[in-house]
C-alpha cells in the first residue's frame, strides 16, 4: 500500500455524532471524501438528511437519523440499524457535545443539574458512544472524541465543559489501552476556536465579531474551520494511524493551552 493509499478510507462505514452542522458536517463530508460511506446522527433531521445528501453526491453511502444522545437508550439502537443496513460500523466519531442552553456559567454559580447535564452531555455520552461502537465492531476500528482545548486550560465560565473534556482525555487513554487487543484505536481531536453556530450563540456574536474578537489572538492569525478538524479526523480513522491509540492533538492554530 503506497502511503497516499494509507489515507483512504474505501470500504469502511463511519458514524458521526452532532453530524449535522459545524464540526461535525466537516467530518462527515471528509471521511465520505475519502470513500467511507457515512451515517450523521443530530437532533435535527433536515439536517442530517442534507449532510446524508451531500455524502451521496460524493458518490457514496449516506444517512441521516435524527436522535438525542442524551437519551442513553438512542446508542444501542442506532448502531443496531447501521450494522444491519451497511453490514459493519468500523469509525465513530463521538462529536456531540457543548451546553445546551447556550449559556455560561462560574463554577461559583452553577446550579447542580447543569453540572450534570454538563457532564453528561460532554463525557458520559463520549464514554456510551465508544463502549457501544466498540462492542459492535467485529474486525478492528477506529473510536475519535471530539472535545475542545478547554481540557486543559483555565476556562472561566465553562468549567464544567472543561473538566469534561479533560475526562474525556483521561478516559480515552484507558479505552486505547483495554480496546487495543482487538484492534480498536481511541483517540481524540481538540480544536481551538472554531465560528460554529454554537460559538456565535453561546458568545451572543456574528461572524463578523467572531473574527474581530478571536482572529488576533490566535498564533495563526486567523479561527479555525471544520475541515481542519476533519483533517485530523480523517488521519485518525484512516490505515496510517494504524499504530497511534490513546492520544490527543490541539487543532488550534498554535493557540497556547
Amino acid at each position: 500500500m503506497g502511503m497516499h493509499e494509507k489515507f483512504r478510507l474505501d470500504g469502511k462505514v463511519a458514524v458521526v455524532t452532532g453530524g449535522g452542522r459545524g464540526i461535525g458536517r466537516g467530518i462527515a463530508l471528509a471521511l465520505a471524501e475519502c470513500g467511507a460511506d457515512v451515517v450523521a446522527v443530530a437532533r435535527r433531521q433536515a439536517d442530517v438528511d442534507a449532510v446524508a445528501e451531500e455524502i451521496k453526491a460524493l458518490g457514496q453511502r449516506g444517512l441521516g437519523i435524527s436522535a438525542d444522545v442524551m437519551d442513553f437508550t438512542t446508542i444501542p439502537k442506532l448502531l443496531d440499524r447501521v450494522v444491519e443496513e451497511f453490514g459493519q460500523l468500523d469509525i465513530m466519531v463521538n462529536n456531540a457535545g457543548g451546553n445546551l442552553d447556550r449559556k455560561t456559567y462560574l463554577l461559583k454559580d452553577i446550579p447542580i443539574e447543569k453540572f450534570d447535564e454538563q457532564l453528561a452531555l460532554n463525557m458520559k455520552t463520549k464514554f456510551w458512544g465508544s463502549q457501544q461502537a466498540a462492542m459492535r465492531m467485529k474486525d478492528g476500528g477506529r473510536i475519535i472524541n471530539i472535545i475542545s482545548i478547554a481540557a486543559h486550560r483555565p476556562s472561566p465560565g465553562f468549567g464544567v465543559y472543561s473538566a469534561a473534556n479533560l475526562g474525556m482525555i483521561s478516559m480515552t487513554r484507558t479505552l486505547a489501552v483495554e480496546l487495543a487487543p482487538q484492534g480498536i484505536t481511541v483517540n481524540c481531536i481538540a480544536p481551538g476556536i472554531i465560528v460554529t453556530d454554537m460559538l456565535k450563540e453561546t458568545m451572543h456574536i456574528d461572524d463578523k465579531q467572531a473574527h474581530e474578537t478571536f482572529d488576533s489572538v490566535i498564533p495563526m492569525g486567523r479561527t479555525g474551520t471544520p475541515e481542519d478538524c476533519a483533517a485530523a479526523a480523517v488521519f485518525f480513522a484512516s490505515p496510517a494511524a494504524e499504530w497511534t491509540t490513546g492520544q490527543f492533538i490541539d487543532v488550534a492554530g498554535g493557540q497556547p493551552t
